[in-house]
């Protein structure tokens, strides 16, 4: 008999169709997949740290327990529940052979009725402020086991899919040994502060029908409880495995591989990617990607390929496609689109021209580019400027803390900026571009919370003098792999980034290394790299405001 963990009814199913076919063998790992999952494995001991710092009630802590063999850390957590220790640390679950499961949850939390409820801790946001009488029960981490209400929040159910799966199986599991608590709730301490409360436990009720149906059972527009989802997608992995597990060693796959966002820091990459024709639909189409399902009927119906998707009739096709997706909302306006980036694909077009005449583009004697860079823990550590004066040259300047922050370093730094922005545009006639909004929204948030001054001028300032260059481009381009800065001053104003790997996620690594790194030099050298990109972007949106410029 075999067991499946808490983490294979939330992942690709092709991952648990490989792990159990006999002729496939999981690759090493590669040292830049462990590296992604760093910033997660640092949190979850930060926030450990802290609730053992301020908790004074009983703990079971199954860290102290990693070197034992595996049966011995079982019994002992079991003990730990039986014996009533309120808080349990990566306790070592039994196995369930008879249904399939196996798993460590991160936190335990004990009830007064003696059950336990599930914890996981998870490094992204899990609620947001909302209004309409939206609540949020949370705890505090040094009182994890008393709920209370805020007005105003709420969890991010429909984002946190993957959360609510893995604690589902574990409730699954509990429910099994008899020590699940006895309403359905569990906890997710994520990465947002809420105000004046700082990091918690936020809950949520497995039982609430708040999900829609997995893709695969009959299509039924009523919502599903994490429960029942979590079931029907576990029960999927247990058939794929049991499939897989039939097939002789020299037997062909009998799941085929979906390109997805897994992908990128999945040891089975290796094993998938030859798999897939090269103008698969999955690997071409990255900007608003069909899902794993809808690449599924795609294929089913004879289309798996751009070129397939682009040679489609749609009056066609939808007939005989939309009936089998029913989880998506606009599901027949995803597949136009998708089947509209395929022709331009198919005729080597990666931008189209959607309006007609020339393109309306504010100028000034100053013109500046601004670009803000934020760390992992949402703090903005750069603000970087491009300033094309009209003297020669561009140049670069920033206002950058490569330290960590708090909420007044944060706003001394945004002050030092925009108090640098005023001086330097005066009584001028000056604009400043930006890609999207972020800038102003990353503006607006740290005037609200503190009536910033120089803030509070800059805001002001924009709203004449601010313009938004991804704007300019939705309103007169598409793009086959979408509108991202990235991708239109590569492909169409024939810029190019001096970092091999640009990007926001990763520039955030490079500021923990340049803020915690083992040496001076490494921790220089980081810093330089942070600064080059940053100075890149803004070079970028000059670029961007060239080719929008130009006659051709």
């Amino acid at each position: 008999m075999f067991t499946l963990d808490a983490y294979a009814a939330r992942s690709c199913p092709v991952k648990t169709h490989n792990a159990f076919h006999p002729g496939l063998t999981l690759p090493e790992a590669d040292e830049g997949l462990r590296e992604v999952f760093h910033g997660g494995v640092a949190f979850e001991a930060e926030v450990l740290a802290a609730l053992l710092a301020g908790f004074d009630g009983s703990v079971f802590d199954g860290r102290e327990l990693a070197g034992l063999p595996s049966g011995e850390q079982e019994r002992a957590a079991l003990q730990a529940m039986r014996s009533g220790v309120e808080v349990l640390i990566g306790p070592l679950l039994p196995r369930d052979p008879m249904e399939h499961r196996s798993g460590r949850p991160d936190l335990l939390l004990r009830d007064q009725a003696g059950g336990y409820h599930p914890g996981e801790i998870k490094f992204h946001r899990v609620s947001d402020p909302r209004g309409g009488g939206s609540t949020l029960t949370w705890s505090a981490l040094s009182d994890p086991l008393r709920r209370r209400v805020l007005e105003g929040h709420r969890f991010r159910y429909t984002w946190r899919l993957n959360d609510l799966l893995q604690l589902a199986h574990y409730q699954r599991m509990l429910l099994r040994l008899g020590l699940a608590a006895s309403e359905p709730l569990a906890a997710v301490v994520g990465s947002d502060e809420l105000p004046g409360l700082g990091r918690v436990l936020s809950w949520v009720d497995l039982g609430a029908a708040v999900l829609p149906p997995s893709p695969r059972t009959p299509p039924d527009p009523a919502q599903v409880s994490a429960l029942r989802r979590y079931d029907a997608e576990h029960a999927f992995r247990v058939e794929i495995a049991e499939t897989a597990s039939a097939l002789s060693p020299d037997d062909p796959p009998a799941l085929l591989p979906i390109a997805n966002r897994e992908c990128g820091w999945c040891q089975w990459w290796d094993v998938c990617r030859p798999q897939l024709d090269d103008d698969d639909l999955s690997l071409r189409i990255s900007k608003s990607p069909l899902d794993v399902h809808e690449i599924r009927v795609l294929r089913d119906l004879g289309v798996a390929t751009v070129a397939e998707l682009a040679a489609c009739d749609l009056d066609e096709l939808l007939p005989r496609y939309l009936p089998r997706i029913t989880h998506r909302v606009g599901a027949e306006e995803r597949l136009r689109l998708a089947w509209r980036r395929s022709v331009l694909m198919a005729r080597g077009v990666d931008f189209d021209r959607v309006t007609e005449g020339p393109i309306e583009l504010p100028q000034a004697p100053i013109e500046i580019d601004l670009d803000i860079e934020t760390s992992s823990d949402d703090r903005v550590y750069l603000w970087g400027f491009l300033v094309d004066d009209g003297s020669g040259r561009p140049w670069y300047r920033h206002f950058s803390a490569f330290t960590d922050l708090d909420d007044d370093a944060e706003q001394a730094l945004a002050d030092a900026a925009m108090r640098w922005l005023r001086e330097t545009v005066g009584d001028h006639d000056a604009l400043v571009f930006h890609y999207s909004d972020y800038e102003l929204i990353r503006m607006q948030r740290l005037a609200d919370a503190t009536g910033s001054e120089p803030l509070a001028w800059a805001l002001d300032w924009a709203r004449q003098h601010f313009v938004d260059l991804f704007t300019v481009i939705r309103t007169h381009f598409f793009g086959t792999q979408g509108l991202g800065l990235k991708v239109v001053a590569s492909k169409a104003a024939g810029f190019s980034w001096r970092d091999a790997a640009p990007g926001g996620l990763n520039s955030q690594s490079w500021f923990t290394e340049a803020v915690t790194g083992d040496t001076e030099e490494l921790r220089t050298a980081a810093r330089r790299r942070v600064l080059e990109y940053n100075e890149d972007d803004v070079e970028a949106t000059w670029h961007v405001r060239r080719w929008l410029r130009s006659p051709d």
